[in-house]
């Protein structure tokens, strides 16, 4: 695929606002399918009993139905996750485990299918089977509270997804200034980050991109079109850092 110029902007503003919010920053570089998928397994294995929060993020090329796309071949973001569920990283049980996906489709849809909607409450037939943790008793508690009990969640619990736009659309990137995603997700870190809950900062987030972004381009067809991020939360607390 194409170079994507600008997402070393990108990589940079992330890198600052991540160790302003107090994180140790590790940052890798076109990797391959074997290697990315190696080294989240090494971070799952690390014991993570005196740290509070995990966040990646991804900038990367990508594609429908989740697609992403390493530097030889495609990957899925459930490829990101599967190995911070609560059953196989003990130790990041019950904290958020965040992934910011900021991808660059390969192809720009013009024209949309209409098919005939199932309706059905269920997404497969994956059964959760939970995992044990401890926590505080009570129904509403802070991550990492003082007064431990143990008790069994879901391993699916505790990861939120942020992405760059909705499902299907095009996200836009500048080779100049970065991703309209990243850069406004920072400097709504940098004002905010101690202030406000991670859904607060997400929301405001959207709303900056979806009223204050407009492409500008030569090419008529994709001049002055918008963008609107998008977030998944299965977070069991608010979160501040």
């Amino acid at each position: 695929m194409s170079e994507r110029k600008g997402t070393d902007v990108d990589a940079a503003a992330l890198e600052k606002t991540a160790e302003s919010l107090g994180f140790q920053v590790e940052r890798h570089d076109n990797f391959n399918r074997k290697e990315i998928k190696k080294k989240l397994w090494e971070y799952s294995d690390m014991d993570h009993s005196d740290s509070d929060c995990f966040v990646c993020a991804i900038l990367t090329h990508g594609g429908r139905d989740e697609v992403l796309y390493s530097h030889d071949d495609e990957m899925k973001v459930k490829h990101f996750t599967q190995c911070f569920e609560g059953d196989k990283c003990k130790s990041l049980g019950g904290k958020p485990k965040l992934f910011f996906v900021q991808v660059f489709y390969s192809t720009f849809i013009t024209k949309f299918n209409f098919f005939q909607q199932i309706r059905h409450a269920c997404r497969g037939d994956l059964l959760d089977y939970g995992t044990k943790i401890q926590q505080a008793s009570g129904d509403m508690v802070d991550y990492n509270p003082p007064e431990l009990q143990t008790c069994t969640i879901p391993v699916q619990a505790d990861f939120l997804i942020a992405y760059a736009t909705a499902p299907e659309h095009f996200a836009w990137r500048s080779e100049r200034d970065g991703s309209t995603f990243i850069q406004t997700l920072c400097s709504v870190l940098q004002a905010h980050g101690r202030e406000f809950d991670i859904l607060k900062i997400l929301t405001r987030v959207n709303r900056m991109v979806a009223f204050n972004f407009e492409s500008w381009t030569q090419n008529e067809a994709m001049n002055k079109k918008k963008q609107i991020t998008s977030f998944t939360s299965q977070l069991t607390a608010d979160l501040y850092f």
